[in-house]
């Protein structure tokens, strides 16, 4: 996979994820994908780590139906290989409490086949937390 294809197939999963189309996301990752959201889960509900389709797939239909997202914007992309670096900006709401905060994330994702096999997710957990706190 070359340096384009990286990076379109990861603005088309930016995208899913903002109109919360786990299809679409499902087609972008592999069967066997890592997925990870660091942090120590006793500090957030947020952290959390899955490994494959049948773990992945209800993670991400929990974060969709938890945090919507809107404006988002890539601040930079990095690839190297099959493997990029993403610093992104969106604007987050708690479908929990109705709270919104607009924060940054970085992810460190892996392509294998054309797909994604590991994103791994920075982002402010105890915003998070937060934003879930009734």
């Amino acid at each position: 996979m070359d340096r384009h294809a990286i990076e379109q197939t990861l603005r088309r999963a930016y995208e899913a994820r903002v109109r919360g189309d786990i299809d679409e996301i499902s087609r972008i990752f592999r069967e066997d994908a890592h997925f990870e959201l660091a942090g120590s889960p006793a500090a957030s509900a947020v952290a959390r780590r899955t490994l494959g389709v049948e773990e992945f797939r209800p993670r991400i239909v929990e974060l969709i139906k938890t945090f919507e997202m809107s404006d988002l914007e890539v601040l930079s992309m990095v690839i190297e290989g099959q493997r990029a670096a993403v610093h992104w900006r969106v604007k987050v709401r708690s479908t929990i409490t109705g709270a919104t905060a607009t924060t940054d994330l970085m992810d460190l994702v892996e392509f294998k086949d054309g797909r994604i096999a590991s994103f791994l997710e920075f982002c402010d957990t105890a915003l998070a937390a937060r934003l879930m706190a009734h």
